[in-house]
């Protein structure tokens, strides 16, 4: 009975050691952090981080179960982003939603963790702008208020979840470098006024040379000024409708300076231009450009999180006949929200 006495006893304490260590030894807040520098500006990080709807894309996680489930509530970027998840032992279960965000320097997550009741851990992405590159700093941060065997798990965190943090930051670094860089240095955003225009609509397939429906648009239009001594309230403009499968639908359209027409007037009719918030870019050179131009209008929506608020337009600000290629001028507005 004695040997069984002498074991109890060491065990007694080799348990009450274990939490004695865990209680005056180990902290109960926990922080792992890796960073990487990335080769893009600090903008192009942050909307990649800025998201929970695309954290798959780059998560060193992902592809450890490709059956596993995953949902998505709340805003695509910022605030309230939201994504749970379930799936194998080795990615678990739980949810992580972003509750802090400051363009371009810092991104927080809130996590909970299925089998850790209702303590939350955090999970931060600090940004450091270094002009053309990025400095990234992942960092991880748990509090286990006063739970001692939390306290031992922590202290083996960074071993476990330090290399995934490092393949994640790669993960990421590859994926916003590869994302092409665009120069946004012709846009700008700015309040339109409306303008009382006459216009004609018309439509052609942009795969073919679209001057004579121009042409003929716009001479219906000074025909109909001309005869009703209307003077031009502006440079000539067209308003798009509609572009699908080359065919673009628009009316071509003039300023000018009144407020109503009687009589019959034919094709041409007389509108309003959009009054509002407007993304301006200016367009440089020949009109054959204007695909390119729409794309590069596009990316530029879409990397600053703009909506659209109604169709584009583009002016045509000078006399193509009276300028070199090179200098003629095509403003191309599209409303936002």
């Amino acid at each position: 009975m004695s040997v069984f006495k002498y074991l109890f006893f060491a065990l007694l304490f080799l348990v009450i050691a274990f939490f004695a260590y865990g209680f005056f030894f180990l902290e109960d807040k926990v922080q792992v952090s890796r960073s990487i520098t990335i080769d893009r500006p600090a903008n192009k990080v942050f909307k990649a981080v800025n998201s929970m709807h695309h954290f798959n894309k780059w998560s060193p996680w992902a592809q450890f179960d490709p059956k596993a489930n995953y949902e998505f509530k709340g805003p695509e970027y910022g605030v309230g982003s939201f994504m749970s998840w379930a799936g194998n032992e080795e990615v678990g279960s739980g949810k992580q939603t972003i509750i802090e965000s400051k363009p371009n320097e810092m991104v927080k997550a809130e996590l909970y963790f299925d089998g850790r009741g209702d303590d939350p851990s955090w999970a931060t992405y600090q940004l450091k702008d270094m002009g053309d590159k990025t400095e990234l700093s992942w960092i991880f941060d748990v509090d286990f208020n006063g739970d001692i065997l939390g306290r031992y798990f922590g202290m083996m965190m960074d071993g476990k979840l330090g290399p995934q943090y490092e393949t994640g930051l790669k993960n990421l670094k590859t994926l916003v470098e590869s994302q092409p860089v665009y120069d946004f240095s012709g846009f700008n955003m700015e309040n339109a006024e409306s303008q009382n225009i006459l216009y004609v609509s018309a439509s052609g397939n942009t795969n073919e040379d679209m001057s004579p429906i121009l042409r003929d648009a716009y001479a219906k239009i000074t025909e109909f000024m001309m005869a009703n001594n209307i003077q031009f309230g502006g440079m000539p403009l067209a308003i798009t409708r509609s572009w699908e499968n080359s065919i673009w639908e628009f009316d071509a359209a003039i300023p000018v300076d009144l407020t109503s027409i009687e009589g019959d007037t034919g094709e041409v009719q007389l509108g309003q231009t959009y009054a509002g918030k407007v993304v301006k870019y200016i367009q440089k050179g020949s009109y054959d450009q204007g695909e390119a131009s729409y794309a590069l209008l596009d990316a530029y929506i879409e990397e600053n999180e703009l909506q659209r608020n109604g169709n584009p337009w583009e002016v045509y600000a000078n006399d193509p006949a009276s300028v070199p290629e090179a200098e003629i001028l095509t403003y191309i507005y599209q409303p936002i929200k």
